[in-house]
């Protein structure tokens, strides 16, 4: 929104997907055996998928490569998702929701969708698309099909009219697969999530709602397949103040098999509400759910660092109704969360490039500490305002231009990071005081999870949103065991040039690439769509993408203003610390 109206356009985020071919982790550890009451076997958290079987006649089971059986290890990529519609201010509710699944394999996979138990039809609401910018076009699914190295969108869900007129509409002509109600849990409330399954291992995401710039109030997230999931996390949501009204953060929690009980430790007290039971600060409170459901919290004390332990594996997303970091404007924001035992006791902080060339930018990030007694070291130095030390269920926020490197004394001391973009009154030319320029809305409030190097992949497919005109890649490389830095290659562009070190340990180096900037413009022969980056070793992948008022107007042109997202190009979720935090009365 433009600053001191908080009506104009707001935020958006967008998109991702990634294929894990081998993780710094071993990624076979198993996790908490789930019932495979979705067709699984129920040995694993989902089970295989093995009873899944295609519109059109394909079944997943079996023994071939590309299968689900035996996809278990814990990564970004699987066959079995769910997505929960985020929680949202009032004057977004009901926007279109989508989920983006990436095909990364050269065969066709076959996608089978329900919500609240209701089967839906994948081919009456998912589109293949093609195309960027103002000429992005869909074609609708045959056969449940999604074919050889494409990208299907899911439009989930549409209800309702944007009372103050934002654009949060599906593509004219597409009908999502529910229009006669909001399907988001809005509050402190029990609600549902949109369930996936796939015959092969795919990488998915949502985005919330979709649409590029107009749809303003903009979130994505990569999700996380059954197979990755845990049963013991510390609560995160997103951080700053959003609009004026109805800005609250939240936490939502999904199961993924009957009776699975949840219980919470909170850091503040849990209010309560429409089934949901409060307690007290400090004070344990368990829940039930089943299948498929959401409990959710929203409320005005944030939930951050609160100890979740659950008797099944669980989903847990963290966010904010609105979300506004330093100035205008008002975004929402959600994350899907990883679980303690895949965060790291290191981590890498690589911003975003400068939004404006010679104009340098210093956003926030933010640390939550998973155990007491936590101390920390920085490369090169420890920025102004960052914590050397943490306890569980600390929160730290400092800003800090970066590049630099965070560590714990050992495995044994995890911690969750993020990292932010800021809004963009904060640099756009008609904001400043007196104004250097037009208005431009060059990108905008975002929160994103970084992933710790011992999760890196070696190999991603993903995909960059086509309506968001400026697609930046941060791509970190660590030095291998022999002390050299192996090469990472881009599809459209073979090996990546220009790297730079990170603090003073010659560990780690970092790259911007860019696949499109200004108004569209493809980079080095590039674009956005699916990509894949590869290299012989592990590294990190994030993918920042905004619009800039190069491409128009809300009067002419492609409006792309006053817009962003971030999402990490994916993930291994394999286990890389022994830690289990009880949620003991504190």
């Amino acid at each position: 929104m433009k600053r001191g109206t908080w009506l104009g356009p707001l935020c958006t985020l967008s998109a991702l997907g990634m294929l894990h071919c081998s993780a710094a982790g071993d990624g076979n550890n198993g996790g908490n055996g789930g019932s495979g009451n979705n067709g699984g076997d129920g040995s694993g958290a989902n089970g295989a998928s093995a009873g899944f079987l295609s519109t059109g006649g394909t079944g997943a089971g079996g023994s071939g490569p590309g299968d689900c059986q035996g996809a278990d290890q814990k990564t970004s990529s699987g066959c079995n998702y769910y997505a929960v519609v985020p929680d949202i201010t009032f004057d977004a509710r009901g926007g279109c929701f989508a989920a983006f699944v990436v095909n990364p394999s050269n065969d066709n996979i076959f996608i089978k969708v329900s919500y609240a138990g209701q089967s839906l039809d994948p081919n009456q609401f998912g589109y293949i698309p093609s195309g960027s910018g103002p000429s992005i076009q869909y074609t609708r699914m045959t056969n449940s099909r999604i074919p050889a190295g494409e990208i299907a969108i899911l439009f989930l869900n549409r209800f309702g009219a944007s009372p103050l007129g934002l654009n949060t509409n599906c593509p004219a002509g597409v009908t999502p697969a529910i229009s006669t109600m909001d399907a988001a849990p809005h509050g402190t409330s029990i609600g549902s999530a949109f369930h996936f399954e796939t015959s092969a291992p795919v990488v998915a995401y949502d985005i919330y709602p979709y649409g590029g710039g107009q749809s303003a109030l903009t979130s994505a997230t990569l999700l996380l397949p059954t197979t990755s999931w845990g049963d013991n996390y510390i609560g995160v949501s997103a951080f700053g103040n959003g609009l004026p009204i109805g800005s609250q953060p939240f936490l939502s929690v999904v199961a993924h098999q009957d009776g699975t009980q949840i219980t919470i430790s909170p850091n503040v007290a849990i209010v309560g509400g429409n089934g949901v039971a409060p307690t007290g600060a400090g004070q344990p409170q368990t829940y039930s759910l089943n299948e498929g459901q959401v409990l959710q919290f929203t409320q005005g004390q944030a939930l951050d660092g609160s100890v979740i332990q659950a008797n099944a594996p669980i989903g847990v997303w963290g966010g904010m109704t609105t979300l506004s970091i330093g100035a205008c404007c008002a975004e929402s924001a959600h994350q899907q969360i990883p679980p303690i035992r895949a965060l790291g006791s290191e981590y890498v902080g690589v911003r975003y490039r400068n939004r404006y060339d010679g104009i340098e930018e210093s956003p926030p990030w933010r640390l939550i500490g998973a155990a007491d007694g936590t101390q920390l070291t920085w490369e090169p130095s420890t920025p102004p305002g960052a914590p050397t030390s943490l306890n569980l269920g600390q929160v730290a926020q400092f800003n800090a231009p970066g590049p630099f490197v965070v560590r714990s004394q050992t495995e044994d001391y995890p911690f969750y990071m993020s990292a932010h973009m800021t809004g963009a009154a904060e640099f756009d030319p008609a904001q400043q005081e007196p104004p250097t320029g037009g208005d431009d809305g060059r990108g905008d409030a975002e929160f994103v999870n970084v992933v710790p190097p011992g999760e890196y992949l070696d190999r991603y497919v993903f995909f960059a949103d086509p309506t968001y005109p400026e697609t930046n890649l941060i791509v970190v490389r660590k030095k291998t065991a022999g002390e050299f830095f192996a090469d990472v290659t881009i599809d459209c562009a073979g090996a990546l040039d220009g790297w730079r070190p990170i603090g003073t340990s010659g560990k780690y180096e970092y790259t911007y690439f860019d696949l499109v900037r200004h108004n569209f413009e493809g980079q080095k022969g590039c674009n956005t769509g699916r990509r894949e980056i590869y290299s012989d070793e592990p590294f990190g992948l994030t993918v920042w993408g905004w619009g800039s008022g190069e491409t128009g107007s809300q009067l002419s042109g492609f409006y792309s203003q006053y817009v962003s997202y971030a999402y990490p190009g994916g993930a291994s979720v394999a286990p890389i610390n022994t830690v289990v935090v009880q949620p003991k009365p504190r």
